[in-house]
């Protein structure tokens, strides 16, 4: 009866992907062809002679790795074989000797830590080898892979009949010894569970027995730490976390457990403040401190800086600490840049050695990030305040409020406003403040608001503007009455304005000095000429080819309103006028534009023609001359300047100039030379002047073409 082998079930080697991963790159099957180094030259050896000599046969396996010696001796795999093997390497001249001894150095720490585990290492590769040939498996496929004749069938049998194929299970194999033994326990459980529960792999039965034994622990201290929370013991409660997180570093109930009452160790008002983070916020930024570990301290110290939802330790995320944060017998500091906008977030430290937490967390306060507007400021404006500022990007709304005002102003109502500002208006006179606060969006989607910040601002009481202005033409001596309602705040001036023109109602009190005190102040005790409570002003008019605005200011204590305005004109006379015939019937007009005017008036009169034409300023500085059509006979031309039709002017003076008339056109038997006929070859017969009529009158729609 054939004896059945027990194949191993995983290959107890840590870094096993990367030794496959090697031979694979070498060109080597396995890491039997690495172990078998490449023999003398038959040809120079003693042994030559003997029968079989140069001629290889397999290794064997089943029963420890064994390969052939000389004659029919057998050589254990041990320590001195896989030295010998390497000597053998380096003095021969194999292509693959720089990738096998590399190869080597790991195999001989196998071989260092375990007699057994080259063996296991090799049946493991043969064993996937074989299983992931297409088919069953056979001895030959055994044979062919260098295994000895003797127990090629024998392993071939035992791999078709009990070794996984390729998949989750035989990955797991594979990757247990990364992770277990290990702190990875979550990890080393998870991968357990796809290997067989009772195995019949000694060597793998140890290890998952270890790891069961592993995981009741953490589930002990587990238990205990969730009975001291919910006794209110915190303190011995985070120890016991601390000690379920030391043996399974990747249990996330044990993180959780330890961030949750980290966070209510800081919050208790007793704790010294040299157990805590202080974590301050400028801007987007979160600036974090905290003390050194004191215990152990000639051991080398870690942190493992951690950033959670203040109401969800279970989404923590790991911060990098730069490694020259700590200064000499100062704090240990960091920086968060990155922090998530409307959330309240908390801070963990956790200490380390040896990669491992070495004591419980230290713990922040709350720290929500809700940038507020920048660059607030408030101005005094006409009638009311106005405010100013720049909004954060990320801000998905903006909302104001009046927090405090003179008596019976309304306060604590949102005002409208946009992204950079608001105008609250109209305001009785007053020192006012307003509270403006930026809102970002939550983890339920609601908006999280800022504190918000408070500016102060004046209302100041403003002079009512002027409401018309009323102007007389101009007297024999170049003066225009101007009267105006007199407001019911300030006084009124009229400015003669040279600034920019302003709208009514504006304030020009920073435009006003601009303008100096040329112009007319209305008086305040008389009356104007229209009645009581009316103003007055005579104003001079310009010279001839200027203009004026003037513009009714209203002025209280340093500040000043606009009110309508006034345009006087005074236009220039026409000069340079000149006209000269192009054609009998086309004539070109030039002329020098009068100032200020903004049209002329064109006319002409030839015989019975007579027609106007308006030429704006713009288009005759564009072309410099004006063409018009007119008629044989003597011409008068008259250019004439035009005002605005709302200013207060003086008539321009016009130009002119005669053309004198030209011969008239030939005629034919009376017919003026305009007719639309022409005499024809013939005696009393006519034809058209135009080719358009002449068609015309050869159309004869009844007529049938062919």
């Amino acid at each position: 009866m054939a004896q059945v082998w027990r194949l191993p079930q995983y290959p107890a080697m840590r870094g096993y992907a990367e030794l496959d991963a090697g031979l694979r790159a070498a060109g080597f099957r396995h890491a039997a062809e690495v172990l078998r180094a490449p023999e003398p030259s038959a040809a120079a050896s003693v042994f030559a002679t003997l029968r079989g000599a140069g001629r290889a046969s397999g290794f064997r396996v089943l029963d420890g790795l064994w390969f052939p010696a000389r004659g029919t001796r057998w050589r254990r795999v041990d320590l001195a074989y896989v030295r010998e093997c390497r000597g053998r390497w380096q003095s021969g001249d194999d292509p693959r000797a720089g990738a096998a001894l590399a190869l080597l150095d790991t195999l001989e720490t196998v071989q260092r830590d375990d007699p057994a585990g080259l063996r296991r290492i090799v049946l493991w590769q043969l064993c996937c080898a074989l299983k992931d040939e297409a088919g069953p498996v056979t001895a030959g496929a055994a044979e062919a892979l260098g295994v000895h004749t003797d127990e090629a069938a024998e392993l071939a049998a035992a791999v078709d009949a009990d070794f996984p194929g390729d998949g989750p299970a035989r990955g797991a194999a594979e990757q247990i010894s990364e992770v277990w033994p290990g702190t990875r326990l979550r990890h080393a459980v998870r991968l357990a569970e796809l290997l067989p529960a009772h195995p019949a792999d000694h060597v793998l039965g140890r290890l998952l027995t270890g790891l069961r034994e592993r995981e009741a622990a953490v589930r002990d201290l587990k238990d205990e730490a969730v009975a001291r929370e919910r006794h209110g013991e915190t303190r011995p409660a985070a120890e016991a976390w601390l000690s379920a997180l030391r043996l399974a570093t990747d249990d996330l109930d044990a993180r959780t457990g330890l961030f949750r009452t980290a966070a209510l160790l800081a919050d208790d008002p007793l704790l010294p403040p040299a157990r805590t983070v202080t974590a301050t916020v400028n801007g987007r930024t979160a600036h974090l401190s905290w003390r050194p570990a004191t215990r152990g301290a000639g051991r080398p110290v870690g942190y493992r800086l951690f950033r959670f939802p203040g109401a969800d330790p279970e989404g923590a995320v790991e911060l990098p600490v730069p490694g020259a944060g700590q200064g000499v017998g100062g704090p240990v500091t960091a920086v968060d840049t990155d922090v998530p906008l409307g959330v309240a977030v908390r801070y963990a430290v956790v200490p380390t050695r040896g990669g491992l937490p070495a004591g419980v967390p230290r713990g922040s306060g709350t720290v929500l990030l809700t940038p507020e507007v920048e660059g607030l400021a408030a101005e005094t404006v006409l009638d009311g305040v106005r405010l100013r500022w720049l909004t954060d990007g990320s801000a998905k709304a903006v909302r104001a409020e009046r927090v405090a005002a003179p008596p019976g102003t309304a306060t604590g109502t949102p005002l409208p406003c946009d992204r950079a500002g608001l105008l609250d208006g109209p305001l009785p006179p007053g020192d006012y403040a307003y509270l403006v606060s930026c809102g970002y969006p939550g983890p339920d989607g609601a908006l999280v608001w800022s504190p918000g910040r408070t500016v102060r601002g004046r209302a100041e009481e403003w002079p009512s503007p002027v409401t018309e202005l009323d102007a007389g033409p101009p007297d024999g001596e170049g003066r225009v009455s101007v009267t105006w309602p007199r407001p019911a705040r300030g006084r009124t001036r009229l400015v003669r304005w040279r600034a920019r023109p302003v709208a009514p109602g504006e304030d020009v009190s920073g435009l006003l000095a601009a303008v100096g005190t040329d112009g007319a102040d209305g008086p305040d005790g008389a009356d104007g000429p229209d009645g009581p409570g009316r103003g007055a002003a005579r104003v001079e008019m310009p010279p001839p080819g200027a203009m004026a605005r003037l513009t009714a200011v209203s002025t209280l204590d340093g500040r000043a309103v606009s009110g309508p305005s006034l345009v006087l004109e005074h236009p220039g006379p026409v000069t340079g006028l000149v006209a000269r015939r192009l054609e009998t019937e086309r004539v070109e007009v030039r002329f020098d534009w009068p100032e200020p005017s903004v049209l002329v008036a064109l006319r002409w009169e030839c015989g019975t023609l007579r027609e106007e034409r308006r030429v704006p300023r713009s288009r005759h500085l564009a072309e410099g001359r004006v063409e018009i059509a007119v008629s044989w006979p003597e011409c008068r031309i008259t250019v004439t300047p035009l005002t605005r039709p709302d200013a207060v002017r003086v008539a321009g003076t016009s130009a002119e100039v005669v053309l004198p008339a030209v011969p008239p056109p030939p005629t034919t038997t009376g017919r003026p030379s305009w007719a639309p006929w022409t005499p024809g070859s013939g005696p009393g017969r006519w034809r058209p002047r135009n080719a358009l009529v002449a068609r015309l009158l050869r159309w004869r729609p009844w007529r049938r073409r062919r």
